[in-house]
């Protein structure tokens, strides 16, 4: 009787004594991981001014958001993502601070999505982000510390799957689309859409080449040999230069021994907007969505009057503690 008098919103959840304490611990332990490796701890507003938060979001994302006007009139956002929350926090607060920055939250995010398991319309991420260092070694860190934090919570079974969004780029630079119809081919690629990424490449008429080439993109997964196969996609100055950082970033990740967990898939895109250059998302075989992504978003801070690099990721808590159930 009380679960129909008393509802709470679809898409939000209690969390009781069990569920509160696994919690708590995961975040402590994924806390202490962060500052062994010389992370330090900041918190921001649960809700911005709208334009704040949807900065470079991408128009799914941003549909998402959860909108509501101050007593002043002011529109606000609940956060969806922290990346945003902390480029502004960086570029506003911290912009005078030496160079490089090694950041970490804890904390709750919102969207307006339909909720799904390990994922509602609250859910928790942990998460860093490295702000002031251009160098593929910035992007091998935060994608080595991403595995070891999945290892440490007891995770056994995942992968990561490691791409470049300027190889994207670079071919699509040869196909003389508009801004939004290169944005529309991004997110059905992201989507894993194989077959509307045909159709739509026929519906934008885009030459023989250039689609056998854009279609071959979310097929190219595997080891090393990747690079090899997609060198020989295109010429494109672009691509090849995103491909060479590529390279480089997986032999780092040698170097921390973490290639067992790491393969190539340029078929990655992430969703949001300001993504620039690596990023990754985190599998497990349980599990048919993400457990963790990330990437290297150089140009964001620069929307807030602050120019600097940066790479970071997020965790989500609520499916990693489902995939450890399952597991």
């Amino acid at each position: 009787m009380n679960k129909l008098m008393w509802p709470i919103p679809t898409g939000l959840k209690d969390l009781l004594p069990e569920e509160a304490k696994r919690k708590r611990t995961l975040e402590a332990n994924l806390a202490a991981l962060f500052e062994r490796w010389g992370y330090e701890e900041v918190i921001t507003p649960t809700f911005e001014y709208y334009e704040t938060l949807a900065m470079d979001l991408g128009s799914e994302a941003e549909d998402e958001l959860f909108k509501f006007f101050d007593r002043e009139g002011r529109l606000v956002a609940l956060r969806p993502d922290m990346t945003t929350p902390i480029a502004r926090l960086v570029a506003t607060r911290l912009r005078n601070s030496p160079m490089p920055l090694r950041l970490y939250y804890l904390a709750n995010v919102f969207r307006y999505e339909a909720p799904q398991a390990g994922r509602q319309r609250e859910f928790y991420q942990a998460g860093v982000e490295f702000i002031g260092e251009p160098d593929a070694r910035a992007d091998a860190e935060v994608i080595a510390l991403a595995v070891e934090a999945l290892e440490s919570s007891g995770l056994r079974d995942f992968q990561i799957s490691l791409g470049q969004i300027e190889v994207f780029n670079g071919l699509m630079e040869e196909t003389g689309l508009s801004p939004e119809q290169k944005k529309k081919v991004k997110e059905t690629i992201a989507r894993r859409n194989l077959v509307g990424l045909e159709q739509l490449l026929i519906e934008y008429r885009v030459a023989t080449r250039q689609s056998e080439s854009i279609l071959r993109l979310p097929h190219l997964h595997g080891g090393t040999e990747v690079f090899t196969q997609a060198r020989n996609l295109t010429t494109n100055v672009r691509a090849q230069a995103a491909l060479d950082n590529l390279e480089r970033v997986f032999e780092l990740l040698d170097g921390y021994g973490q290639t067992k967990r790491v393969c190539v898939d340029l078929g990655v895109l992430r969703g949001f907007d300001y993504y620039t250059g690596v990023v990754f998302e985190g599998y497990t075989a349980d599990l048919g969505f993400p457990l963790c992504g990330g990437g290297r978003y150089d140009r964001l801070l620069g929307k807030f009057g602050f120019d600097c690099p940066a790479t970071g990721f997020a965790l989500g808590l609520e499916r990693l503690i489902l995939s450890l159930i399952k597991g």
